[in-house]
């Protein structure tokens, strides 16, 4: 039998130096949701350990709806809120973390000026969204972003969860230009960059409905889905907890070695590709 020797192989993934973190947080919905509070928590964790400054931003246009308990992370009484500013306000007043907030799609320009006007600030972008408009502007953001650096280490990271009925991916990266491999890598021990989400995966910023054959269900809600039996009620979690538990790998930790992860609740199964040349060149897949 042969032994996958890769975690063991991986470098860790280490950022560049900065002097203040700033995570933004597209899509308050399923995902997001749960994704504010736990990165909330990693907030808290950092600026006790590394007495840095720390900040989020919470972006999503969509108000609190019946349909959204029990599936998302809200409750009768926030009904008719702005998701954004729901969680931004509980994440305050619960933390003590100062968390903004922004009731408007996701907007490059806009929402990454103020992280671009200080060089030695790094912005991650934590993408909660499930359509492939929202993931063309968090492509774009990387594209245009890159340029504001001052080395080769990324200015920007991008994370990004998604999910079907019972599986779900996370993936993590900093490039959408195409590169050598072993160019990611200092050495065999460090990963300094990684093929960005959209590398990885090109369908994420493809409409689905376009080349889907259940176009009907893409019209349902996320509740209409789970009665259907076609979304499972803790999928969002999951995708939530493997997105926070990268984050806190990279950041807190300095432990990551893995760049995705996919899983699926049914079998109880997953598998991740680790930090290594060969499984960055086999997870971009080839020009056609």
């Amino acid at each position: 039998m042969k032994i996958d020797l890769s975690f063991s192989q991986a470098a860790i993934v280490m950022p560049r130096e900065y002097n203040s973190l700033r995570f933004i947080i597209v899509g308050a919905g399923g995902t997001g949701s749960y994704v504010v509070p736990a990165i909330a928590r990693l907030i808290y964790e950092l600026k006790q350990q590394q007495h840095k400054p720390v900040e989020m931003l919470v972006i999503d246009p969509d108000v609190v709806e019946n349909g959204n308990i029990p599936r998302s992370n809200f409750c009768a009484a926030e009904i008719g809120r702005f998701k954004a500013q729901t969680l931004a306000e509980r994440i305050t007043m619960a933390w003590g973390v100062e968390t903004e907030y922004s009731c408007e799609r996701f907007d490059p320009e806009k929402h990454l000026k103020r992280s671009s006007g200080d060089y030695r600030s790094l912005p991650v972008i934590v993408g909660c969204v499930d359509n492939h408009l929202a993931r063309r502007d968090m492509h774009r953001a990387i594209e245009e972003f890159r340029g504001y650096g001052t080395s080769d280490a990324p200015s920007l990271w991008w994370i990004d969860g998604g999910n079907g009925r019972s599986s779900g991916q996370v993936l993590l990266g900093s490039d959408t230009e195409r590169m050598k491999p072993e160019q990611h890598f200092t050495g065999t021990s460090i990963c300094r960059s990684l093929p960005a989400p959209s590398l990885v995966h090109p369908d994420l910023l493809v409409d689905e409905d376009a080349a889907s054959q259940v176009t009907r269900l893409q019209d349902l809600s996320c509740p209409d889905r789970i009665r259907l039996g076609e979304q499972s009620l803790n999928i969002n979690q999951r995708v939530a907890v493997e997105m926070s538990e990268m984050l806190t790998a990279m950041f807190l930790t300095r432990s990551l070695r893995r760049f995705a992860t996919y899983f699926d609740l049914e079998t109880g199964t997953s598998r991740s590709l680790y930090c290594t040349p060969e499984q960055v060149a086999a997870a971009v897949p080839n020009k056609k």
